[in-house]
């Protein structure tokens, strides 16, 4: 089912750090459903709702921050999405 309600305020914050190095979400139609897209990658899925594509493009610029700065999957589960956002800004910013 599709779903159009208002994304949090942690969510937008992540979406506009995502946007700020590339990232686009995008809804075709209501049955399509939500997806993202980066420079080098896109969902594999079409999600129901937005809060959704945005929490699945999180996941895949953690997994890309922790890749380029060598970073172990235990230490970023425990760090601040602050902090998760001050990495991923460092290691994917597009120039």
């Amino acid at each position: 089912m599709f779903n159009k309600g208002k994304i949090s305020s942690d969510l937008q914050l992540k979406k506009e750090t995502l946007e700020a190095i590339g990232y686009v979400f995008d809804s075709i139609s209501k049955k399509s459903g939500w997806t993202w897209s980066a420079q080098l990658n896109e969902s594999m899925e079409h999600f129901s709702s937005e809060s959704e594509a945005v929490q699945d493009a999180w996941n895949n610029a953690g997994e890309r921050t922790q890749s380029v700065l060598s970073i172990p999957a235990e230490t970023w589960e425990r760090m601040a999405s602050k902090e998760q956002k001050e990495m991923i800004l460092e290691a994917l910013a597009v120039d």
